[in-house]
């Protein structure tokens, strides 16, 4: 008798370990499906962030070509270098920092280049029009910006802004204070 229970311990003994054993090969099996993902989600970070950041540089390029100094110095058919040309202010008088400097100043990413230009006046489109009325015109601009990341990601940017002013009676454009 005490033979037998001898022989059904050792039985038992033997399946805990097949057990462990297999229980190890699943978790085995799960860590390498984690790190497969985590592997996985950091190279698309490399890939993503540099995107992002040459993506952030050229809106903030967009929406400084949108600052009312830019468009008050600028003249009906020109243009402004937002790489090369000096920051001027209301009355038109350079200041020592250039547009570049401004924009690379508030976050990760450059500028590579960017022009800024003034197409002109024009009337309202008939449908804009229609809800503005016909005492209404539009100057139109249009923002040409190519940014890089730190990785050497390029993002390029082709803008339209359009202004809208009350014109006078004698047809002539006018607006205050470039608002």
């Amino acid at each position: 008798m005490g033979f037998k229970m001898l022989r059904k311990e050792r039985r038992e003994a033997g399946l805990a370990l097949i057990l462990a054993i297999g229980f190890l090969g699943l978790l085995s099996i799960l860590g390498a499906v984690v790190m497969r993902v985590a592997t996985m989600d950091l190279s698309s970070t490399t890939t993503t962030l540099p995107n992002q950041r040459a993506l952030y540089a050229a809106d903030r390029a967009v929406e400084y070509s949108m600052n009312r100094d830019i468009i008050i110095n600028l003249l009906p058919f020109t243009s402004v270098n937002l790489k090369d040309d000096f920051v001027k202010t209301g009355g038109g008088v350079d200041l020592t920092v250039k547009h570049k400097e401004v924009i690379d100043s508030t976050g990760e990413g450059f500028l590579e280049s960017g022009r800024v230009s003034d197409v002109g006046p024009r009337n309202l489109p008939p449908h804009l029009a229609a809800i503005h009325g016909s005492e209404f015109g539009a100057n139109l601009y249009h923002v040409n910006v190519e940014t890089k990341s730190t990785f050497s990601k390029t993002i390029h940017v082709d803008a339209s802004i359009v202004r809208l002013f009350k014109m006078d009676d004698d047809q002539i454009f006018r607006t205050s204070g470039g608002g």
